[in-house]
């Protein structure tokens, strides 16, 4: 903890020696909290959203140059579907350079809505025909440094931080202090660089057992370099096609954003989330040769497992090392992969083809159930898939087939179109063998592992008149083999029609409806063969957003209710009030929000996105009864300084006495958090 609290004590000291500023990223930062926050809304599963946040505010602060962007920098943008991005090419090409941002209102596809999530990340500017050279005293006058501390700290005590007698294995190791450090450096978009650390509540940073920081993560990525459009060393992602092979960590999946389907494979990119695993460990590169892009790549690192007799069950995926237990399967166990990536792109064509190979130096042998029985059991794996997108007059294909080292086959294919410029439409098909399992796939898909099930999804947007949008979809989809909760062959489907409207600059609101049906095991089933019941789930939602001067502010009420087989339906509610404030003689920002929840069972419960500090997220499960309020600060205190400061509170009205369970225990009604970041640039 010493160390921890030097690099308090000098950060404290700088903050001190500057000069006001004014705040450049309110306005940027509502916007990624907007776009996140669809997302979140429609999945339960945790996403590196702290990768989805740093690559969009790298986006605002070097914006793309509209009058020469290709399709691929476009495709950045995670709210822009292929229909809006091939309308805007095509307006370029026939109208030549836009004068000015207002002519976005001509495209077809974009309502206002879209153009105002579009204009923080893009500029006008002119066209540039070739990268211009690096030279090193551009480095140092241009390049931007960064370096971030963080610390958390859960304010009742938790079981796991009491000593109990006889039993020390069961407590955990460190204090309950979160602390992370993040250095980044980065040269417009041709250079990043930068070294992450981070300590999780519980592991110990100084002591008998450990020593540092938990988790060190270091990365540097080089763009357009002679002949090199991409190289890295270190910690990186790698994602191609619509990820059946190799998948990005945050991937496109059922949302409000009904026509974004296309999960886009976007290449070798560095790695700076203190997520512990998802990542690559290595070095790779990408060659352009015309119109033919060459990627190889090559990890090796250590990875977290049980490890018993030369072989291991499953992979721990927490990254949490607070215990002698848990430490004991800390980089138990060796991973090399080695990959390639063929790219050929045509004027309205491009054809790919990915090559992945794993070696574990022990072998994967899941315990034995009937949902894992076709999963990946040793310690190679192959995995290759060719991945295609083309266009045809209005239509858009894409898609992308794969086959494992069992020859099993995972496909996935789709159609977008615009029959009239109000409507689009998108068709996708996707069927992924029960025997299809392998490690870093991510594509679009109802469950979180890429295998075992087939589905229909359509989606389609409808602009009626100005200011309003009718966004929809459905999905139907079954699952051929048992799965994790559900010991029998299954069939699901959902629906989803959101209603958005904006009336001025200034205020905007939607309702959205959502019907879900999905199989689960039946409760206390005595029955021998599998018993299976669905569960249906209704949900609505409305959402009123409005902000005048400094004030910003937005209220939200949602109620779903559920139906396990024919117990009879019940009930849930939530409402929540936010309101910011932006000041405009001091370089302060202000969020204040207040929520109460009532969702007795289980399955009605509600997930609320809240905003956060930088690069902390934050999306609390409501169950039970109860209310939610936190304070959210930043402050300015330099040109180069800044300063977030959170605490939160849920406080529980349903009688319960105690919080959570085993060493995650809390005595009492209440749970409070505070979190601190610094931001220093220079």
């Amino acid at each position: 903890m010493k160390l921890v609290a030097l690099q308090l004590v000098a950060l404290i000291c700088l903050l001190l020696t500057g000069l006001k500023a004014q705040d450049k990223t309110i306005v940027t930062d509502q916007f990624i909290a907007d776009i996140f926050e669809q997302y979140a809304a429609e999945t339960e599963e945790e996403m590196d959203f702290e990768t989805f946040y740093e690559e969009l505010m790298e986006l605002a602060e070097s914006p793309i140059v509209l009058n020469s962007a290709t399709k691929e920098q476009l495709e950045k943008l995670p709210f822009l579907s292929d229909i809006q991005i091939e309308n805007i090419l095509s307006y370029r090409y026939s109208f030549g350079s836009f004068n000015s941002l207002f002519e976005l209102q001509l495209i077809d596809g974009l309502d206002m809505t879209d153009i105002r999530r579009l204009l923080p990340f893009v500029v006008l500017g002119e066209s540039q025909l070739k990268t211009k050279k690096i030279y090193k005293y551009d480095l140092l006058k241009y390049g931007k440094n960064q370096l971030f501390l963080r610390f958390d700290k859960g304010i009742e005590p938790k079981a796991g931080y009491q000593s109990i007698e006889g039993e020390t294995e069961s407590v955990y190791l460190g204090s309950s202090l979160y602390n992370s450090v993040k250095y980044q450096y980065r040269f417009k978009d041709r250079i990043k660089a930068g070294l992450t650390m981070e300590k999780d509540a519980g592991e110990q940073f100084a002591g008998n057992t450990h020593k540092g920081y938990d988790f060190y993560s270091f990365h540097a990525q080089m763009n357009d370099i002679a002949r090199f459009k991409t190289i890295v060393v270190g910690d990186f992602r790698a994602s191609f096609g619509q990820g059946l092979v190799l998948g990005s960590a945050f991937g496109m999946g059922k949302s409000s954003y009904v026509l974004k389907t296309n999960t886009v494979g976007n290449g070798l990119k560095k790695y700076s989330s203190t997520n512990e695993s998802s990542f690559f460990r290595g070095v790779g590169a990408t060659i352009r040769f015309g119109k033919i892009d060459l990627t190889a790549f090559y990890s090796n690192k250590n990875i977290d497992a049980d490890t018993a007799g030369g072989s291991f069950q499953s992979i721990y995926k927490t990254g949490l090392h607070r215990t002698p237990a848990e430490l004991e399967k800390k980089a138990t166990v060796n991973e090399q992969i080695a990959g390639l990536n063929a790219s050929l792109m045509f004027r309205n064509t491009q054809v790919g083809f990915t090559l992945v190979q794993t070696r574990l130096n022990q072998s994967l042998i899941p315990e034995f159930s009937a949902y894992n029985h076709f999963y990946f059991t040793g310690n190679k794996q192959s995995s290759a898939g060719i991945n295609y997108r083309a266009r045809w007059h209005k239509f858009n294909f894409f898609g992308e087939t794969a086959v494992s080292e069992k020859l099993s086959m995972a496909t996935i294919n789709g159609l977008s179109f615009s029959p009239h410029s109000q409507v689009s439409v998108v068709i996708l098909q996707r069927y992924f063998s029960p025997e299809y399992d392998t490690f870093y796939a991510n594509t679009f898909s109802e469950s979180s592992r890429v295998n075992n099930e087939s589905g229909i999804y359509l989606g389609a947007e409808i602009r009626p008149y100005k200011r309003w949008k009718i966004a929809a979809y459905a999905d139907s989809y079954r699952f051929q083999w048992p799965k994790f909760g559900v010991d029998a062959p299954s069939l699901g489907q959902d629906y989803l029609c959101q209603l958005d409207f904006v009336s001025r600059k200034d205020l905007s609101m939607f309702w959205r409806i959502k019907f879900e049906e999905k199989f689960e095991n039946a409760s206390n089933s005595e029955d021998v063969m599998a018993s299976i019941v669905p569960l249906q789930k209704a949900s609505f939602r409305y959402q009123l957003s409005y902000s005048y001067r400094g004030f910003s502010c937005r209220n939200i009420i949602e109620g779903n209710m559920t139906e396990k087989g024919n117990s009879g339906y019940k009930y849930g509610v939530t409402a929540l009030q936010d309101v910011s404030y932006s000041f405009s003689n001091l370089p302060l920002k202000v969020d204040v929000r207040y929520q109460f929840f009532d969702a007795v069972y289980y399955d009605n419960r509600f997930y609320s996105y809240e905003k956060d500090i930088l690069y902390a997220f934050s999306i609390p499960m409501y169950y039970g009864k109860g209310s939610r309020y936190y304070l959210n600060i930043k402050y300015d205190l330099t040109n180069s300084i800044s300063l977030w400061c959170k605490f939160a509170q849920t406080v529980y009205a349903d009688g319960r006495e105690s919080i959570s369970s085993g060493k995650e225990e809390i005595k009492g009604n209440r749970k409070s958090d505070v979190r601190f970041m610094l931001r220093w640039e220079f």
